[in-house]
């Protein structure tokens, strides 16, 4: 009983045991501060970051090798094997839904309450399209090299470090702020912060992103597709 409460109680704990880390690592320690944010609101922007790349994290390093994990419905051939990526990018999507509900109650709570909180359910449908056909192709690459799966964490923290988690767009350098336009990650997060914080939709980065994931799930698709009747050869 024990040990299936605190199961049940882990899906809140990661978030808040992540989002206090940071707040008090980039806060406190590292003492970074923006012009024109009080220390409140930093940490909303540090929040709106963290949550989606938490969520991708988890995504991406349990979907990855997803399929190799679940070899034996590779022989159930009418089972579809794309199911069971999908499902553990979902899974992965719960954590940010939980983070997210305290990111919204901080927000909130320090005035930042604007009708574009509405929109968070749509960026977090075009998130989850993405991360999904990313995953796909991962899992897939997996199939035939096993690597990746060793790599794929290497691969997360360079994301963590190269994403805008702790610092916003104004904060990087001019000739780098192109690096950030090649980083999917990039324009996520600057959509939540956006809408959760500064009440604003950015159309441009709204419809690229729409288009990004929409061709991404689309590519993901048609790769696990064509390369699924020959998983069972290599698994």
């Amino acid at each position: 009983m024990i040990g299936s409460t605190l199961g049940a109680m882990w899906f809140a704990l990661y978030p808040l045991l992540f989002l206090g880390m940071y707040a008090v690592v980039f806060v406190f320690i590292l003492g970074v501060r923006v012009p024109g944010l009080a220390t409140p609101d930093y940490v909303l922007v540090v929040f709106c970051g963290l949550v989606p790349f938490l969520a991708f994290s988890e995504a991406f390093g349990t979907g990855t090798g997803s399929i190799v994990a679940n070899r034996g419905l590779l022989r159930n051939t009418l089972f579809p094997i794309e199911l069971v990526v999908a499902r553990d990018v979902i899974v992965g999507h719960v954590t940010m839904a939980l983070g997210f509900l305290f990111v919204w109650i901080g927000v909130v709570y320090f005035g930042h309450l604007h009708w574009t909180h509405l929109l968070v359910p749509v960026i977090l449908v075009f998130q989850i399209m993405m991360v999904l056909g990313i995953v796909w192709i991962t899992s897939t690459i997996t199939v035939f090299f096993r690597d990746l799966q060793q790599a794929t964490p290497i691969l997360i923290l360079f994301l963590m470090l190269v994403s805008p988690i702790g610092y916003t767009e104004s904060m990087v350098p001019a000739g780098m702020r192109p690096l950030l336009i090649l980083n999917p990650l990039a324009w996520l997060m600057k959509l939540y912060r956006a809408c959760l914080i500064d009440g604003i939709i950015p159309v441009t980065e709204f419809f690229v992103f729409l288009g990004f994931s929409i061709v991404m799930l689309a590519a993901g698709y048609r790769v696990i597709s064509r390369l699924k009747p020959v998983f069972s050869d290599y698994v």
